[in-house]
């Protein structure tokens, strides 16, 4: 799909799922690390628990189809070495750090050349010297205000979201001047902002009240319906499961059958469950309907959930055409029937030959298919190849460059 493509990307946490994400459609992707190694082979978690440069698992999972070379930009030697390698690719992706300057600021790429720069927040904007961990960027994005209960604090991701976020959009955005590069043969600069990314990413929840209106709140996980708390997440005899009450036509059918089966289980009265459901709002607007037979539902449900495994209620919820699932640990997504046979994981071995699951595509094309040509590389491992086929250099210049620390 991006076979014609090449792609220089310098390594950093923000990059990864970015150079992925186009070695995956087929791009040559060749990651540019510092000599000691890239931050994002420090990134738990690690293989067997045990912190090494080659056994992170985060390092593995978002670097497969990559070649790999170390540079270091610090020095002056090294850039003009990045700037030689720059030339003979199509895109160049990189993160500005401290201060949202990056070591390529002070290299002149050529016209045609796509860089793509990721940073913590827009370098003009008024946080633009926040300190830039995922932990503010989340925070700056507003995302956590809408989750966990109100006496708390915020709920944050159990992953870096920001860093991911920024990663994806920093993959359409280069797809992006690809296309305008077709068109009109100039390349561009593009910057993409993982507060912003972050924000867009959780546009499913209003971050933003309306003129007038009062500041939004944290949900709790709930709606709330003349005073009474539909949760969406009930407590199962396992774990959670997700379930969805809804009213009108459609959902409210859903809701019809998920009372019925609450009532032949033996945990709502039988009347409830007789209640029209899909009619509810309206009825409870003409009066014909009570709040207090709202919560009766719930209160039936919590009843029901804690009466199952979750994996009883999955099963139980197929059967019955209802919205619910499990709420999935890591664990129970590995090991998801469905994701395996929908070839989602695949495995991968590592230096040494052993082998370990990592996720195998972002999406499934019906006339491409994405597969995992190469493991993540290990450090320097493409050096030798690289620099001597794309710059003519020769192993015992390599050797030296190698001695004199400036890969």
């Amino acid at each position: 799909m991006l076979d014609d493509v090449r792609v220089l990307e310098v390594s950093a946490p923000e990059t990864m799922l970015a150079g992925r994400i186009l070695a995956d459609l087929g791009a040559d992707v060749v990651v540019v690390e510092p000599p000691a190694g890239s931050a994002g082979r420090r990134l738990a978690p690690f293989l067997d628990d045990n912190p090494g440069i080659e056994r992170s698992l985060t390092w593995h999972a978002l670097n497969n189809n990559k070649r790999g070379v170390t540079i270091d930009l610090s020095s002056s030697d090294g850039k003009a070495l990045m700037r030689d390698l720059a030339a003979k690719f199509d895109v160049v992706i990189d993160a500005a750090g401290a201060q949202r300057m990056s070591p390529l600021d002070s290299i002149e790429f050529a016209p045609r050349t796509i860089r793509c720069t990721i940073t913590p927040f827009a370098r003009s904007g008024p946080k633009s010297d926040y300190a830039a961990t995922d932990f503010t960027v989340m925070a700056a994005s507003g995302a956590p205000a809408m989750t966990g209960d109100l006496d708390r604090p915020p709920l944050f991701f159990p992953v870096p979201q920001a860093m991911l976020e920024a990663g994806a959009d920093a993959a359409i955005a280069t797809l992006a001047a690809l296309l305008a590069r077709d068109r009109d043969g100039v390349g561009q600069r593009a910057e993409v902002s993982a507060r912003i990314a972050a924000m867009m990413g959780s546009f499913g929840q209003a971050l933003v009240p309306g003129s007038g209106n009062p500041e939004g709140k944290r949900t709790q996980g709930a709606m709330t319906i003349a005073g009474v708390q539909v949760p969406s997440v009930y407590q199962c005899a396992d774990c959670f499961t997700l379930i969805t009450i809804g009213f009108g036509p459609v959902f409210g059918q859903m809701t019809q059958r998920l009372a019925k089966w609450a009532a032949e289980e033996g945990r709502m009265d039988q009347r409830i469950a007789d209640i029209s459901w899909p009619t509810f709002v309206s009825d409870l607007s003409a009066r014909k309907a009570s709040p207090s037979d709202l919560q009766a539902l719930v209160d039936g449900l919590k009843s029901l959930a804690r009466s199952k495994t979750k994996a009883e209620m999955a099963e139980s919820s197929r059967k019955l055409g209802l919205l619910s699932s499990p709420v999935m640990n890591m664990k129970d997504v590995a090991e998801y029937v469905q994701y395996r046979e929908r070839g989602l994981f695949t495995r991968v071995k590592l230096d040494g030959g052993r082998e370990i699951d990592a996720p195998a595509r972002f999406a499934q094309f019906s006339n491409y298919s994405i597969e995992i040509k190469r493991p993540a590389p290990k450090l320097s491992e493409h050096s030798v190849e690289i620099f001597g086929t794309e710059l003519g250099l020769s192993k015992t210049e390599v050797q030296a460059l190698f001695v004199a620390g400036e890969i």
